[in-house]
């Protein structure tokens, strides 16, 4: 009844009683029709602005959205684009909790602004065929101001007709470049982006330059996180998609190629949007790279081979297939850069080899997989075991490129899984764990605490010690990763390579159990031994044993008891203590401990020796009667000496047990304790100038300080010795 009232009023154009009749009946129910409630809006509009009409109709049962939609879509519908703008905007302003965000209320949202940018580009385009440029730059700019709608092909066609009308407009191109960008077109984005910057830098008007300020191009950001990533990349690397080789710079300048690049570039332009994480990420997953271990076999594809071609290009051979199946693999497994040591290492290249040998353990550490290839090893014959037994596991390289690697896959001569294993890292397996700890007769948990640097040397040299190599030298050039060693090489030296490592390793850890061998001397330095394999034992027979604390708390107790007076005790530690620690100064080594002098030598027979060495018997007046065994000639020798060297363990230097809170006296009593225990001695002859040669011998010479020694005798012993 009241709206038939209102609709006879409006028809009559009496609309202030149009308005009374539709208010009475929206207002007498809540569930009134929504036509009612646009024939109100419709005649309010016509009486007022739509500021009065919604501040009207706010009185209604209805919700507030509603009330927008229909004063919106009124003035749309009329004509009226520059107020329906105006309105949707006033309804983007209201609190979220009175509009909601039901599905309806979007989807309208986008209509209405499709709707409205529809008719306004079709305005614009006649104003610029009417060469009203003016009126045309402000039907876009308003089209532009709605902001993005799913008709980029739209917005990015009215943005180009924008800046062809006012080329030096920013607002064009910053417009140009949100719709390239959302379509996906990322480089085209960011080429707009940069001509926005130059627009505003060039522009006459110092607030519009002023606007430079807020936007930022991140491109040097993107490089700097490249360049720092690949300088901890191997210098040349397999890209398994060509199968050309890549040095830095074509490394650096592959991620440049990529789409995310470019959508990193055109999504981060104001340092609020600037994502060094997701950089860093994004960069990290590109240069993932994947590590080949294998047993080099003859005619391997070399550096020179590659430089110009294609992996996939060789000729077909056994070497070649090697590497071409390995690319192929780490390419099916997603990773995009491949390295193997016989073409990514220039090795005519003297600098570029060094480089390799010393970085050799930090690139497979770095990697995210490293394959290995167990030459010998077929798919249809392999057993558990066949790893341990293969020759992978025996050659010198091989060592430090398990150790170092996180992640590790076995693959067998024809490229099979290694016992079919479905794991991602097979150094979870408990089955590779367990032979690779029968392989290398060395604790899991032991070996992932190795590190490259000067630590557990002793323990490094042993795992070495069993290793083979095809060039004498590399048994030691094999190491220089993982003591990160930066000597030269010099293939063509021999087992001086050895001698040289083993003389770096020496003077910078002061390690003094590196002295702790048998065998024969090298011809670097008498004191070092000639190769690797003396160093057979992780903890070398020649260091006293370790005394249980128990059993050492009664020895010094009773100790005690029977030295009334402690002088000389503490005497003798601090003497010891305040030898300065082993040094090298021009491959001369000075070595501080005990020295013993020996007398009666004579050789003697041993039928139940498996050595054919000549054997000796020497008397030393604190030692007793010691026995060595070695190659050189000793009878008609002036003078011979023992040194006990192993100071650190006599004198309890492990601070970790609660050390330091031992009295003086307690500690000099300790050390009297375990001067009296066996010791492996090392043998000296003097030279000219108070210098000293050390002879090599074959076995152990064992050695203990007799009971009636006095502790004066072993005062008169302690010194410095230099050995050539």
């Amino acid at each position: 009844m009241l709206e038939r009232v209102g609709d006879e009023a409006s028809k009559a154009k009496k609309q202030d009683e149009a308005v009374r009749a539709y208010s009475a009946a929206l207002s007498l129910s809540p569930s009134t029709p929504n036509n009612v409630l646009m024939k109100w809006a419709t005649v309010m509009l016509i009486r007022g602005s739509s500021h009065d009409a919604l501040n009207a109709a706010a009185k209604f049962k209805v919700p507030r959205f509603l009330a927008y939609r229909i004063v919106c879509d009124i003035l749309e519908r009329n004509g009226h684009l520059t107020k329906a703008i105006k309105c949707y905007r006033q309804m983007q302003s209201e609190p979220p909790e009175e509009m909601g965000t039901h599905d309806e209320q979007v989807q309208w949202g986008l209509d209405f602004r499709k709707r409205c940018v529809e008719r306004l580009e079709k305005l614009g385009d006649t104003a610029r065929e009417a060469k009203k440029h003016d009126e045309a730059i402000r039907y876009y700019s308003h089209a532009l101001s709605l902001g993005p709608t799913n008709i980029n092909d739209i917005r990015l066609k009215r943005c180009t007709e924008v800046i062809e009308l006012e080329p030096s407009s920013h607002e064009g191109y910053e417009g140009k470049h949100a719709a390239l960008h959302s379509m996906g077109r990322y480089r085209e984005a960011f080429e707009t982006f940069k001509t926005m910057l130059l627009k505003l830098e060039q522009s006459p008007d110092p607030r519009i330059r002023e606007l430079c300020h807020q936007y930022f191009d991140a491109t040097a950001t993107i490089q700097q996180v490249v360049g720092q990533t690949i300088r901890d990349l191997p210098r040349v690397l397999i890209d398994t998609i060509t199968g050309h080789l890549y040095d830095r710079v074509e490394q650096a300048a592959a991620f440049e190629q990529l789409s995310i690049y470019d959508e990193l570039r055109s999504s981060m332009t104001t340092r609020t949007q600037l994502d060094n994480a997701r950089i860093q990420r994004e960069v990290g997953l590109f240069y993932r790279y994947v590590m080949l271990s294998h047993k080099w076999q003859p005619n391997e594809p070399t550096f020179q081979m590659v430089e110009n071609t294609s992996i996939y290009k060789l000729p077909v051979t056994p070497s070649n297939s090697k590497v071409q199946r390995f690319c192929e693999l780490v390419r099916s497994l997603d990773f995009q850069w491949a390295w193997s040591d016989t073409c990514c290492v220039n090795q005519l290249d003297r600098g570029v080899q060094q480089e390799s040998l010393v970085a050799m353990f930090r690139w497979y550490r770095g990697s995210s997989l490293t394959i290995v290839h167990l030459l010998g090893v077929l798919s249809e014959s392999q057993k558990i075991g066949c790893l341990w037994k293969s020759i992978w596991n025996t050659r010198g390289w091989t060592y430090q490129e398990y150790v170092a690697s996180g992640v590790v896959q076995f693959y067998t001569e024809d490229w099979k899984p290694y016992l079919n294993l479905d794991i991602f890292n097979h150094k979870e397996s408990p089955i590779i764990l367990s032979e690779m700890e029968r392989a290398m007769n060395f604790a899991t948990q032991e070996l992932a605490t190795l590190q490259p640097g000067l630590q557990m040397a002793r323990e490094k040299l042993y795992l070495a010690s069993t290793r083979q190599t095809t060039r004498e030298e590399d048994i030691a050039y094999s190491l220089f990763g993982i003591f990160n060693v930066a000597i030269p090489v010099i293939y063509g030296e021999g087992n001086q390579a050895v001698g040289r490592l083993l003389e770096y390793i020496l003077m910078r850890s002061a390690n003094v159990t590196l002295l702790a061998w048998t065998g024969n001397s090298g011809s670097h330095y008498s004191y070092l031994p000639a190769d690797l394999t003396v160093y057979n034992r992780i903890v070398p027979p020649h260091v006293p044993l370790h005394i249980e604390m128990a059993e050492l708390d009664g020895m010094v107790m009773a100790l005690r008891s029977s030295l009334p007076d402690l002088t000389l005790p503490i005497a003798l530690y601090e003497r010891l203590y305040h030898l300065p620690p082993l040094s090298l100064v021009a491959g001369r080594l000075r070595l501080p401990g005990i020295v013993f002098r020996l007398t009666d030598l004579v050789p003697i027979l041993e039928s139940d020796s498996e050595s054919n060495l000549p054997a000796y018997r020497a008397t030393s007046h604190m030692l007793g009667t010691v026995k060595i065994r070695t190659k050189d000639q000793l009878y008609g020798l002036q003078e011979l000496f023992l040194i006990h060297p192993w100071i650190s363990p006599l004198l309890d230097e492990d601070f970790s047990r609660g050390v330091a809170q031992l009295d003086l006296a307690t500690r000099a009593l300790r050390l009297v304790v375990r001067l009296k225990q066996p010791f492996g001695a090392l043998l000296l002859a003097p030279l000219a100038r108070e210098q000293f040669g050390r002879i090599a011998t074959d076995g152990l010479i064992m050695a203990q300080v007799r009971k009636e020694t006095l502790l004066n005798e072993l005062m008169d012993g302690i010194r410095m010795v230099d050995i050539q």
